[in-house]
């Protein structure tokens, strides 16, 4: 399950204050890989794998017989009873949507595809007319969640790629934190969590080192909008849409990243934060208390440092 808002790879991965063997296992997931490094216990790869398979049949947009796809196809007034996994995922999803003024919204699906950022092929970027078209049917303000009654009141069409990654980061952390391993690092696509203390680097522009980070039994997620850009009438945009306008937005912000208990939420506020630029995005940490890192694209007089850390 590709993430369309872009999360990139962190440098460094390296325990600190213990010397025993790092157990590593690798595989792939949701259209990305994951490693887990352990001491204490062995991870079990099947077990692993065979929940990131339940949480793809959920949430994946891609597999047309995943739930989110089954909930896509539903009419307009039809309710639909979710499962419980689906129900509390996208809850929390609609109330990070009210935390961060839309800038976090998972009802973009439409537009997701027709820019090309999902599972649709697309040849050309859409014109203005186009896109004008499918805001209006791309707000989560259009559906309705009562319990795990889900309804639509227009053709929305839901994409949960920015918050499904960093559930299943929470959820495979729960199943190693259940085997007794004493200490471990798990990562997917990018997004990280750890149990015990470890250093990090979060990746910095071309020529600055790495932004290094001391997590201790909590994670980190970090949106960013380098790795995976594209031109549109006449100027370059990255793969990162303003829910409000429908259009790629021209961040001043490098990247940014989230340290949060949760890596479901660290997901979705990264993300709504390179949305929103670094201005407001600082206001969201600060209004709600989170460890942020956010890494300007440029550094202007009088900025002494394109580093910004909030809570850390």
């Amino acid at each position: 399950m590709p993430k369309p808002l872009i999360i990139f790879l962190f440098l460094s991965l390296t325990g600190c204050g213990q010397h025993q063997a790092l157990e590593q296992v690798t595989g792939n997931t949701m259209g990305t890989s994951y490693t887990i490094k352990a001491q204490g216990a062995q991870a079990s790869q099947p077990q692993v794998d065979a929940r990131l398979r339940q949480i793809n049949q959920i949430f994946s947009s891609w597999d047309t017989s995943s739930e989110l796809s089954q909930l896509n196809r539903q009419p307009i007034n039809h309710p639909l009873t979710l499962s419980t996994e689906l129900s509390q995922v996208l809850n929390q999803a609609i109330q990070v949507h009210q935390q961060t003024k839309g800038y976090f919204d998972p009802g973009l699906g439409r537009l997701i595809d027709i820019w090309g950022f999902g599972a649709m092929k697309v040849t050309t970027k859409p014109d203005r007319k186009s896109i004008a078209k499918a805001l209006k049917h791309s707000s989560i303000t259009q559906t309705n969640l009562q319990g795990q009654t889900f309804s639509k009141q227009g053709d929305v069409r839901l994409n949960l790629s920015g918050i499904a990654k960093g559930y299943a980061v929470d959820e495979i952390y729960r199943l190693l934190d259940e085997r007794g391993i004493a200490r471990f690092m798990l990562e997917i696509g990018g997004e990280i969590k750890v149990k015990g203390s470890w250093n990090i680097g979060i990746e910095a522009p071309i020529g600055q080192a790495p932004v290094g980070i001391k997590l201790t039994d909590e994670s980190i997620a970090t949106s960013g909008n380098y790795r995976q850009y594209f031109i549109w009438e006449g100027q370059r945009y990255a793969h990162i849409l303003n829910p409000h306008t429908g259009l790629p937005v021209n961040s001043d912000l490098f990247s940014a990243s989230v340290i949060h208990p949760s890596n479901l939420l660290a997901d979705a506020y990264a993300t709504a934060m390179m949305s929103m630029g670094s201005q407001q995005a600082i206001k969201l940490a600060r209004q709600l208390k989170l460890k942020a890192v956010l890494i300007l694209a440029k550094c202007t007089q009088p900025c002494l440092s394109n580093i910004v850390k909030i809570g850390l």
